[in-house]
């Protein structure tokens, strides 16, 4: 995805009304869940993960973003 495009998305989902959880792939194969609205400006954003934790990244290293489905036990 271009920057412009991780931006435009973001504003998206950040904007939907219920808030959805998403999940942000990284080019490097590692996947983020956004449980919550991330803070963000035009190179990066920021969250608090389900862990407490603090979790960052940059757009230029977003290969794709895409709704949370969580996955179901059988």
């Amino acid at each position: 995805m271009t920057i412009k495009q991780v931006e435009e998305r973001l504003t998206d989902l950040v904007h939907h009304e219920p808030f959805i959880p998403f999940v942000v792939e990284l080019m490097d194969g590692q996947s983020l869940t956004v449980p919550h609205p991330p803070a963000f400006d035009d190179t990066g954003a920021g969250f608090i993960g389900v862990d407490g934790a603090l979790t960052d990244f940059e757009f230029k290293n977003v290969r794709a973003i895409r709704v949370y489905k969580p996955e179901t036990v059988a």
